[in-house]
């Protein structure tokens, strides 16, 4: 398994890990990307699991941020 880290607080809404890897963040109410399946908090990041064979998706995502507020593996 993969840990994926999120700083969603410093989200501005540009939904481009959204369009990279759907399988694991989406929109909020509020239009801020969200992971869909977090498992724990640890401020300022919330925490989720992916599969070691969506990393090349997921490793996108995060170059692609224009915040750079997703990290892989450790914060």
């Amino acid at each position: 398994m993969l840990s994926i880290f999120h700083r969603q607080r410093e989200c501005i809404g540009c939904e481009s890990c959204v369009e990279i890897s759907p399988n694991y963040f989406r929109m909020n109410k509020d239009g801020l990307a969200e992971l869909i399946e977090s498992t724990k908090v640890e401020e300022p990041y919330i925490h989720a699991q992916g599969f070691e064979e969506d990393r090349e998706s997921l490793t996108e995502a995060a170059a692609a941020c224009p915040v750079h507020i997703i990290l892989l593996d450790r914060p």
